[in-house]
């Protein structure tokens, strides 16, 4: 990577799947970052959406190119000492999970950073961390869907649909 890329020399772990987190990181992997994608041993989900080759479909490779993958069962105890190592390697963390299981990784950011408080880390929910629904696992079309977000309908514009 040339050194006149915004990230080079930043060293970012993704724990992440399906589009905010994977996107981000595949920005920072684009600005010359070194980004490992922490997988499922099965792999992300979205390695199984219409595959165009074993492992590979457009949907997963429009949201991780340019990075590193490395399978990890984050619940078993012996990924423990690698999820440590990567913590301290990296100047960045990523996290998107379902609520309440960042806490029970020991990933949740008040933990990572009293551990490791150089680090910048980004945590992305469906609907925040307080608030009515803080506990409701959400994606992308959920949030359209429900804030009104989600763009036009067959060209007409959001207000026009309402």
């Amino acid at each position: 990577m040339s050194e006149s890329q915004p990230f080079a020399g930043i060293r970012v772990v993704e724990f992440g799947q399906f589009v905010a987190v994977p996107f981000c990181g595949q920005m920072l992997a684009d600005g010359g970052a070194e980004v490992i994608k922490i997988e499922a041993p099965e792999g992300d989900p979205t390695r199984r959406l219409n595959p165009i080759a074993p492992g590979e479909t457009r949907t997963f490779l429009s949201r991780n190119r340019g990075k590193h993958s490395l399978p990890l069962r984050l619940g078993a105890p012996e990924a423990r000492p690698v999820i440590e190592r990567l913590l301290g390697w990296a100047d960045v963390v990523l996290v998107n999970f379902r609520p309440g299981l960042e806490k029970k990784l020991g990933l949740d950011p008040q933990v990572l950073l009293a551990a490791y408080p150089r680090l910048v880390v980004a945590s992305v929910t469906a609907f925040g961390k307080a608030g009515p629904d803080a506990g409701l696992a959400g994606m992308d079309i959920v949030l359209q869907a429900r804030s009104g977000t989600g763009g036009s309908w067959a060209g007409v514009p959001p207000r026009a649909i309402r």
